[in-house]
């Protein structure tokens, strides 16, 4: 989780730093795939069910 946490912030320095529009993208990507990743991981420490994950996801519950 801190490594995640970490590499999250790294990637934000980056994406600001980023000087095209297709590195500020690239790096957009890499964001949401580590904020994913995180929300993963928290979901599985709390031992969320997919209805409250889905809750958590501001999403209708299947």
């Amino acid at each position: 989780m801190i490594a995640l946490v970490e590499r999250m912030l790294l990637l934000h320095q980056q994406r600001a730093a980023a000087q095209t529009e297709t590195d500020q993208q690239l790096f957009q990507r890499q964001i949401d795939a580590t904020d994913e990743q995180i929300d993963a991981l928290v979901y599985e420490l709390y031992g969320l069910t997919d209805g409250e994950i889905q809750i958590a996801k501001g999403t209708p519950p299947r």
